[in-house]
């Protein structure tokens, strides 16, 4: 026998998956936005570089990158990843083409630039497919920890906070109701949707009211 003050700590699961689904999307979407505004509306200067730098240098695939401001004035900088002929220009010549949206120059990049591929799809359908198998776990974590109660009593009105209390089959529990049925009511404890067969019992209490019911569970 066991008696448990729960307490609802599932409702925040679909607001939080949503936005997850937000944060994972908003760098590509971002990005694919402001690809396209460059693609429209840009223009092209050349920046001053400050420095250089290459990654992997020995390995087979080195990155080059340069790090350049528009003028002294705004001190403003930015590090880009250039071609290798882009790269040999920044340093011989310490200047880089650019392109940037007049109206917002941090929104910006090198004219030549290395095709990065589809790394940054792979990693946001990556973040989505773990997303989606989280949602698939919790939708059934929550099918599993439903139950059927027969009720024995009457359904009542409670006070919070919600409690499961079981001992074998029979059960007493204070919840929320959450779906009123005329042979039935669905009440939500502690994550829990627990369907309530009223029999031969009535239920007086409204829609998200806190309600006790007492019964046995159904195997």
């Amino acid at each position: 026998m066991f008696n448990v003050p729960v307490k609802s700590n599932l409702r925040w699961w679909p607001l939080a998956a949503v936005l997850a689904v937000f944060l994972v999307n908003l760098p590509l979407g971002h990005a694919a936005w402001n690809d396209r505004r460059l693609h429209d509306s840009a223009v092209s200067t050349d920046v001053e570089v400050l420095d250089t730098a290459v990654v992997g240098a020995s390995s087979d695939d080195p990155r080059y990158f340069v790090t350049w401001r528009f003028n002294p004035d705004e001190g403003g900088r930015y590090t880009s990843q250039v071609t290798p002929r882009a790269f040999r220009i920044a340093e011989d010549a310490r200047i880089l083409e650019v392109e940037y949206l007049p109206d917002e120059p941090e929104v910006n990049r090198p004219v030549e630039r290395p095709d990065t591929g589809n790394m940054g799809l792979v990693i946001t359908i990556g973040g989505n497919a773990t997303i989606a198998v989280m949602v698939g776990l919790m939708l059934w974590v929550r099918r599993a920890t439903r139950f059927e109660l027969l009720a024995t009593t009457d359904v009542v009105r409670c006070k919070p906070p919600e409690l499961l209390r079981e001992d074998g089959d029979e059960v007493v529990m204070r919840g929320e109701v959450a779906e009123v049925h005329d042979d039935h009511v669905v009440m939500t404890c502690g994550g829990r949707r627990i369907t309530v067969i009223l029999g031969e019992h009535v239920n007086p209490i409204g829609h998200q009211q806190y309600a006790e019911a007492r019964g046995r569970r159904v195997r």
